[in-house]
């Protein structure tokens, strides 16, 4: 790892909060629900299917209804998740903000909701090629079959720099934040050999569309 490496890093604080659309929710595997707890109205979520609407239920000694299950954000409302770390153990914490008014929806593992959520999606590399999740998330793969040095970047094929300009771009366009680290051994028997680890922030691989170009982009070498 000490030679022959090409790296993609955009340094500074790494984001921990952001907004999602309503997909981005149903893909966690979440329905969004108007009604009451303990008789107040309240936006509150339950797993994907799992209630309906009219139904009455108890959790933790409090009381749930279903007005209305929600096919998409309200108006006058915003979805926002956050990643927190409490004593090494990461948490995914989720709101619905309306007007001067916040619903706490749930604080969940990430890594359950990620594997769910790709496994939904079919995204095979980030589920194959995951190693660490907290603030960030980092990926590592190693497609080397060849007993040999790594290449300079002057020696890389056409394909393998467009890779890398994706990459760029995702953090530059995208995530605003992220350190991917490559070396590139050359290509044998139509393979390409290479090794990378790929540091993001875990908040946007909550994005449907983002943990789609990542996956994409995990794959284009294979």
């Amino acid at each position: 790892m000490l030679e022959g490496y090409y790296i993609i890093e955009n340094s500074g604080v790494v984001p921990a909060e952001r907004r999602f659309k309503f997909k981005d929710l149903k893909a966690w595997g979440y329905d969004l629900h108007l009604g009451t707890i303990e008789g107040e109205r309240a936006y509150f979520v339950s797993g994907a299917g799992e209630r309906k609407e009219g139904e009455t239920y108890t959790i933790k000694g409090k009381e749930y209804y279903i007005t209305e299950t929600q096919q998409e954000i309200p108006r006058n409302a915003r979805l926002l998740a956050k990643i927190e770390v409490e004593k090494g153990q990461p948490y995914l914490v989720f709101w619905l903000e309306e007007e001067e008014q916040t619903f706490p929806l749930a604080k969940e593992d990430p890594r359950i909701i990620l594997k769910r959520f790709w496994e939904a999606k079919k995204f095979r590399q980030l589920l194959k090629h995951v190693n660490s999740v907290g603030l960030t998330t980092d990926f590592y793969k190693d497609n080397v079959f060849t007993k040999s040095v790594p290449l300079p970047y002057e020696e890389y094929p056409p394909k393998v720099k467009r890779v890398l300009r994706e990459v760029r771009d995702i953090h530059r366009d995208l995530t605003g934040f992220g350190r991917f680290v490559f070396q590139y051994y050359g290509e044998e028997d139509k393979m390409h050999n290479y090794r990378l680890w790929w540091l993001l922030p875990t908040i946007y691989l909550f994005d449907v569309e983002i943990a789609n170009e990542v996956d994409k982009i995990l794959g284009m070498l294979d």
